[in-house]
């Protein structure tokens, strides 16, 4: 009966534990995004040169979109993946312009890929699908 019991109260902790992280590393809410940025417009200056990036209106909180090479752009959601429901989890460039830092819990993201530094988020940051026609952008999901 130990021995059963035992059994049961490790399978109720691990339950535990799975539902706890579950709700710390909820996805950030579903909004629509098809943006079309005209790369040209002096507006986004910085995204005319590989390692530039900008904050685009979008999203569930923002974008933050990085000119990764001469064809290839990609683009985050700024809002923070750990405790998503959070209403002060902005992800914001630091000061380096190499990371993605969310100041409410202190996670830090690369900006090349959105992929995680530090936690405690384990998941990275939400990234739209991109297309560049050599002058426009087009940032969707």
């Amino acid at each position: 009966k130990i021995k059963k019991l035992h059994t049961v109260l490790i399978a109720i902790s691990i339950i535990l534990s799975f539902n706890t992280c579950k709700k710390q590393q909820q996805s950030i809410p579903y909004v629509n995004v098809d943006i079309y940025i005209n790369i040209s417009n002096p507006a986004y200056f910085h995204l005319t040169s590989i390692g530039g990036w900008d904050y685009v209106a979008g999203g569930s909180r923002g974008l933050i979109v990085y000119r990764e090479l001469d064809n290839t752009f990609n683009a985050y959601d700024r809002h923070c993946t750990y405790n998503a429901e959070n209403a002060c989890g902005t992800a914001e460039v630091d000061s380096t312009g190499l990371q993605i830092a969310c100041d409410c819990d202190g996670s830090i993201y690369q900006l090349y890929d959105g992929s995680i530094i530090q936690g405690p988020a384990t998941l990275p940051l939400h990234q739209y699908r991109t297309d560049f026609n050599g002058s426009v952008l087009h940032i969707y999901n």
